[in-house]
């Protein structure tokens, strides 16, 4: 773990998930990190559920509002819901707990578009943030988080926050290092339009500046991301991908579409991965692709 913490100032922050937890407050609005199962915290949720059970079985409140980029895993998203520990909750949630517990009124949520959350953030809708909690690669030496497979909204809540948590998780690999490109959007009124033309663009950094005189505690992790995964291709997804392959060679065949200049931006589930793996057969040839996230398609289109 020595090679994850370059900076003496975070080393000194190392401490237990338990102690971090300590920093989380009743009524707090926590930014974490997380976008569909990857680079959400690990050790921090479970320890503040615990927190929220405690202070439950004394009869004391305690709940808080829960900010991520997306969708997280159920040692995030269901721990806290289990422990009751969660007031409100947005943008995306797919947790079982947790969706019944929105389902049954036992906890508010806000379905907020994926894309607009962080401008809401960075506009005060919410208000004060109290805590942000992001998962990291490695802290390099100038005190920048390398973020891990996931970045969402960890700049504006990071930005937002009055403390900041941070954890080092050792299972993500510290290859992930240089794929990031952090680019801070300029505020309102004088946003400008974002520079990117192709999809291998880079515009930004491969780390995220740190505020350090908010750093609060570094928790240092081993654990793996969400990794569930997706439904074998049935022929219903088959047939639809085989139609819109079919409109690919039209498109081709008409001259406005060729072979080795496709650029494409894909979605998740089975349908997309059903037209990657028609791609990979096909005449198509150096595709270029935007993504949302990266599936099991698009990483065989890369292999």
């Amino acid at each position: 773990m020595s090679d994850r913490i370059s900076n003496e100032f975070f080393k000194s922050k190392v401490m237990s998930a338990d102690e971090a937890a300590q920093f989380v407050n009743h009524g707090d609005k926590v930014g974490m990190s997380g976008f569909t199962g990857a680079g959400y915290p690990k050790a921090l949720p479970t320890a503040i559920a615990e927190k929220a059970k405690a202070a439950h079985s004394r009869g004391d409140d305690f709940k808080i509002d829960v900010f991520t980029g997306a969708s997280t895993a159920p040692d995030c998203d269901g721990v806290l819901a289990e422990a009751d520990a969660v007031n409100y909750r947005t943008p995306y949630a797919s947790d079982p707990i947790m969706r019944n517990k929105i389902n049954a009124g036992e906890m508010k949520y806000q379905d907020i578009h994926l894309s607009h959350l962080g401008l809401q953030v960075e506009q005060g809708f919410f208000g004060n943030f109290n805590v942000a909690i992001v998962e990291a690669v490695r802290i390099t030496e100038e005190g920048n988080i390398v973020p891990s497979s996931a970045v969402g909204n960890n700049v504006e809540y990071l930005n937002a926050a009055d403390k900041i948590i941070i954890e080092v998780n050792e299972w993500q690999s510290l290859d992930l290092e240089g794929m990031h490109d952090i680019y801070k959007i300029q505020p309102l009124p004088n946003r400008t339009p974002i520079p990117i033309n192709r999809p291998g663009d880079r515009i930004g950094t491969t780390y995220i500046p740190v505020d350090q005189n908010k750093v609060v505690a570094v928790v240092k992790t081993n654990a793996a991301d969400r990794n569930a995964p997706f439904k074998p291709v049935d022929d219903t997804s088959k047939k639809i991908a085989g139609h819109f392959l079919d409109l690919l060679e039209g498109e081709v065949k008409a001259g406005r579409l060729k072979y080795d200049e496709y650029i494409m931006q894909s979605g998740v589930g089975n349908v997309p991965n059903a037209v990657m793996a028609g791609l990979l057969d096909s005449k198509f040839e150096n595709i270029q692709a935007y993504t949302e996230v990266i599936q099991d398609g698009m990483l065989d289109l890369i292999d």
